[in-house]
């Protein structure tokens, strides 16, 4: 029979990382490793981290197949301190980083990191650096940071027929939850071909004007549909009668 996460004995801190990742069944911790679950939250890897331990010692999480653990790789002292300082237990989840972000990593110096390349070329490991990422891009003119591009390179993107393959929700996440951003960059994706895939909610300004959009988000503190239709009736008549015509058309399209 199939436990709901809630019935599991692990912390609450625990219990609330896994809901807030999506996981209400052990079920669907089915199949899933520390490496697979890294992949599938890339920008999420200190939550993953967090509940590692509590997972394993419970016997929910299987172990990486074939994955190389940093405890045993010769490497040096400040090198192994800085890797797991920063989530990075099993070698393969350095190709999920580009070269600049583990550059960046607090006191991995220029030695270190050339410690680190020599590991990662011993071990088959290939590390890539977002600079292409930015070349493919630069013509869009996306309100992308350098934050941003090692987002996409997170989630495997290197062009624009790269964000077919995403959400608007994962956009709006790349663009680090700045709906502003997210709806700038929307916008001129749409306007280069880019479908977007679905999710189980949608932002309004993927159904409503920019300007109403960002009058139901600054004003309003609404910025999707579910939240929208979550509103009384009487909330909804109360709004600017320059969006309200909008706002009921997109309520009254099932």
């Amino acid at each position: 029979m199939d436990l709901h996460i809630d019935e599991l004995k692990l912390s609450y801190h625990a219990k609330n990382t896994l809901h807030e990742l999506g996981f209400t069944m052990v079920s669907d911790l089915k199949g899933h490793d520390y490496v697979s679950l890294i992949q599938k939250f890339p920008l999420k890897r200190h939550c993953v981290y967090s509940i590692i331990q509590e997972l394993n010692g419970a016997g929910y999480l299987l172990s990486p197949d074939n994955a190389v653990s940093i405890y045993d790789v010769p490497m040096s002292k400040r090198l192994f301190h800085i890797l797991e300082r920063n989530y990075f237990l099993y070698l393969s989840q350095l190709s999920l980083c580009s070269k600049e972000e583990l550059a960046g990593l607090r006191n991995l110096g220029a030695q270190t990191m050339i410690e680190l390349e020599e590991i990662c070329q011993a071990h088959h490991i290939e590390l890539h650096s977002v600079h292409s990422i930015k070349e493919n891009l630069a013509q869009y003119h996306l309100p992308f940071t350098s934050r941003h591009y090692e987002a996409l390179y997170k989630y495997n993107i290197a062009s624009i027929d790269d964000f077919n393959k995403i959400t608007t929700h994962d956009l709006h996440i790349i663009c680090q939850q700045y709906y502003y951003d997210t709806m700038k960059a929307y916008y001129i994706l749409k306007d280069n071909g880019v479908v977007f895939q679905a999710w189980e909610d949608k932002y309004l300004f993927e159904l409503l004007s920019g300007k109403i959009a960002q009058i139901l988000s600054g004003k309003y503190r609404i910025d999707t549909i579910s939240k929208l239709r979550s509103c009384s009736e009487k909330y909804v008549e109360s709004m600017s009668s320059a969006i309200l015509p909008s706002v009921k058309a997109v309520l009254t399209d099932k």
